[in-house]
């Protein structure tokens, strides 16, 4: 079963859209260089509250998220998808 995540488009350089699902305290970004997909486990709704109202999204995910909070890559993104499609045809 898949959970309800909702992602929002952001004005980052660094992401395109981020989600947070608030019953399992965990953080979804979407990196805008390559597409990929993260979540962070545990991260405190205090955070997302901020990272919806900061002037840079990028500078805040550096300084209380990154090596703060385990994460898991969940997809791959839209570049790695066109490579293996290429490599399939």
């Amino acid at each position: 079963m898949a959970l309800p995540i909702v992602m929002q488009k952001v004005k980052s350089q660094m992401l395109s859209e981020m989600g947070y699902l608030r019953a399992a305290n965990t953080l979804f970004v979407k990196f805008r260089n390559n597409g990929a997909v993260y979540a962070y486990f545990g991260v405190p709704s205090e955070h997302w509250q901020r990272l919806r109202a900061v002037a840079s999204i990028g500078r805040y995910m550096q300084r209380h998220i990154f090596k703060k909070y385990a994460a898991a890559r969940i997809s791959e993104g839209e570049k790695a998808t066109s490579a293996q499609t290429a490599e399939a045809a």
